[in-house]
């Protein structure tokens, strides 16, 4: 899969070397997919985390609210 610009390199099939600038890159499509999967995944784990804790706090908002009004009537 190396390109005229690349070369394989010889101790695995993951990795090339780019012929101008000497980089190792890697070629694993697959590993690659599955990196991009995982990211997603905690990325929309983390916004789901950060929405229940605005739920929490808002629901501490009105908590102190209905205190106050409580208190008020009281």
């Amino acid at each position: 899969m190396a390109t005229a610009s690349r070369i394989q390199l010889t101790d695995t099939n993951k990795y090339e070397r780019d012929s101008h600038s000497k980089a190792i890159l890697s070629n694993d499509l697959p590993g690659l997919q599955a990196y991009k999967s995982r990211k997603k995944q905690m990325q929309q784990i983390q916004s789901y985390g950060d929405d229940i804790n605005n739920l929490k706090n808002e629901m501490i908002e009105i908590k102190d609210l209905l205190k106050q009004i409580l208190q008020r009537q009281g």
